[in-house]
């Protein structure tokens, strides 16, 4: 039995602020410390590392005045285990709170991280915080902004609610706001010196060593310290990525060290999870989930498109298929990561307890592929109203789309046809077809709404069930965007090396990075693999008759033909084609090329050897030129009996 230690109201804790630089981010961390309202008593020291002092004086003076704060001052060469155990050393009777000085606490923080270390086997106890530490929130081990509409305090606020006096116990710890223990420190010592490591990578040594001694480390659910950043080691807070830790951590700690970010995040998951519910729950936003399968396609583009419309009116949640009978509940909206988990039936009541707590207004079905039956008794379960909007036939054909099995129309047979149709095709749910639409024709009674986006539609379900009210409403649709006119650069016969393979990927990779309005391709095959669309703007025909090239050729109606060689051609089969075309041509200043296109007009020779960047200049012009001057691409060509290269 664990023995409860002091009340943290009786303790003095120290807190140390390490400053290596930045004496405006220190300034505003001593100010919220010291305006924080607490009933612990606490000692600050800022330590100042070498000349910062001067800066930190300047610009903190009237703070350090405060009768509550102190300054030590260390050489500049000290790394941070050597700063922050001289700071201690003052103060071996108190606990002791390690505090980034890029870090903020607000309200009563001291007194609710504090009461985490009670227990007397309490070694460690580490905060939420939104970058640089063992548990961030929104997005675990990821560095993330304040939530849009949050505040640091409101955060703080919130974890204090949803969590009080909630913990996860963890192996190991690191952050802007770190508290050890008077014990803990006695039996372990402080901070050790490792070469290489520095900053985070030295707490969570320590939290691990302390954890192998069998003290406990934890993570307060109820507290969250803002970061601005990484900025509190100078940029050289190694030993963060607890997924791959330093060598030299993994050398020293073994397995302890191995996949320590996962271990956390599976032992923190659900203190965040009551965070993400708490601030939906406050919301001013209505909650509205939509149900559907989890593929693809259409639905999914519609339900991310009205996302969209409605994203600054409501907060919107998806309901969908996880494995078998389990459900997953998750948040999409950018920078968030709630999901949770429901096995149904047997989870229902738990999942209709949770769209209540998160103040859900309205379901919306979309499709019900993929999900167990259990979910059309949600809304009864909930008593939430919901919307259903008819994407195809799912209410009245278990194959959704009233096909037959050669993916034809089936012709909507009667009941005996539907029976044999099922009896080869098994529906997802173990239902006759009178069974089928008998379920969701009572579903679909109950709806508020009932939607569907064409007549045709709303003609097909009335004969299924009739006086069913159904609204017609098109799919809300962004408008489409103009797609920019691309110039089409063509190069013909197989592409390699030799041939400037490596000139058309670097000029395709030139483009995209550059977003220029340039797309190419290759009317041949290549001798090596390439990047193509979507990767590149690069997309190759493959093996071609060779008399099938001047109709393929006025087929891809190029703005512009490239002949990249990076050898000295002889003549050029492939350029005789492209001759008997009004085309431009970009060429090589090299071999036969100069004097086979030399009087003939939009021409343009490059170096051989030129960067990327010039010879899509180089295309750009030309083709601009050309197309000025409203030259038209020929349907046909006429060219030479033999055209290879």
């Amino acid at each position: 039995m664990t023995m409860p230690g002091p009340s943290p109201l009786a303790r003095r804790v120290a807190i140390v602020v390490p400053v290596r630089q930045d004496a405006a981010a220190a300034r505003r961390c001593v100010a919220s410390v010291l305006a924080s309202r607490n009933q612990t008593a606490f000692a600050l020291t800022v330590v100042a590392f070498g000349d910062v002092e001067r800066e930190l004086v300047a610009v903190c003076g009237d703070l350090l005045r405060d009768e509550r704060c102190g300054m030590l001052r260390v050489p500049r060469e000290f790394d941070y285990a050597q700063s922050v155990d001289r700071a201690l050393a003052r103060h071996a009777d108190s606990d002791a709170v390690l505090l980034q000085p890029d870090a903020q606490v607000h309200g009563d923080w001291l007194d609710r991280l504090s009461r985490h270390a009670e227990a007397l086997d309490t070694g460690f106890v580490g905060t939420f915080t939104n970058v640089a530490g063992i548990a961030t929130y929104p997005r675990a081990g990821e560095r993330n902004a304040l939530p849009d509409g949050c505040t640091a305090a409101d955060l703080d606020a919130l974890f204090a609610v949803a969590n009080a006096g909630r913990s996860a116990d963890v192996q190991g710890a690191f952050g802007p706001c770190l508290l050890v223990t008077r014990a803990c420190r006695a039996a372990i010592g402080t901070l050790r010196s490792i070469p290489g490591i520095d900053g985070h990578g030295c707490e969570l040594d320590w939290t691990l060593r302390a954890t192998a001694s069998g003290f406990r480390a934890r993570i307060a659910g109820d507290v969250f310290v803002a970061n601005d950043g990484e900025g509190s080691f100078g940029g050289r807070a190694q030993g963060c990525d607890a997924n791959a830790p330093d060598a030299t951590l993994a050398n020293l700690h073994g397995a302890a060290a191995d996949g320590l970010r996962s271990q956390v995040e599976r032992q923190v998951r659900p203190l965040a999870r009551r965070l993400d519910i708490a601030r939906l729950a406050r919301s001013a936003r209505p909650v509205i989930v939509f149900v559907a399968h989890a593929w693809g396609g259409g639905i999914r583009r519609h339900m991310q498109e009205l996302a969209a419309l409605i994203g600054e009116r409501a907060e919107v949640l998806y309901l969908q298929p996880a494995h078998g009978d389990v459900v997953e509940l998750s948040w999409p909206r950018a920078g968030e990561s709630f999901a949770a988990w429901f096995r149904l039936p047997d989870d229902l009541p738990l999942l209709a307890r949770t769209l209540r707590a998160m103040g859900t207004a309205r379901l919306h079905y979309h499709h019900v592929h993929g999900l167990p039956p259990a979910i059309l008794d949600l809304p009864r379960e909930s008593a939430i109203a919901y919307d259903c909007t008819l994407h195809d036939y799912f209410a009245i054909c278990p194959q959704y789309h009233l096909v037959d099995e050669h993916g034809r129309y089936c012709g909507e047979p009667d009941a005996a046809g539907c029976a044999r149709c099922l009896a080869r095709r098994v529906p997802q749910w173990p239902l006759d077809i009178g069974a089928w639409r008998d379920a969701f024709g009572d579903f679909l009674r109950h709806a508020e709404r009932v939607i569907a986006p064409s007549n045709d539609v709303v003609a097909r379900m009335a004969r299924y069930f009739p006086g069913l009210a159904i609204d017609v409403w098109p799919h809300a649709e962004r408008e489409a965007a103009r797609a920019e006119r691309l110039l089409r650069v063509v190069t013909l016969g197989n592409l390699a090396p030799e041939k400037g393979l490596r000139v058309v990927e670097s000029c395709a990779a030139d483009a995209r990075a550059r977003a220029l309005p340039l797309t190419f391709r290759v009317l041949g095959a290549t001798s090596e693999p390439v990047k193509q669309m979507p990767d590149a703007p690069l997309s190759v025909l493959g093996s071609y008759d060779e008399a099938a090239l001047p109709q393929l050729l006025a087929s891809e109606r190029p703005d512009v033909l490239l002949f990249p060689a990076q050898v000295p051609e002889t003549y050029a089969y492939t350029l005789s084609v492209a001759l008997a075309t009004p085309l431009p041509i970009v060429a090589s200043a090299i071999g036969a090329f100069p004097e086979r296109l030399a009087g003939r007009p939009r021409v343009r020779l490059l170096p051989f050897d030129a960067p990327a960047a010039h010879w899509n200049e180089a295309l750009l012009a030309l083709a601009g030129e050309a197309r000025a001057a409203g030259n038209p691409v020929p349907a046909r060509t006429s060219v030479p009996a033999r055209a290879e290269s």
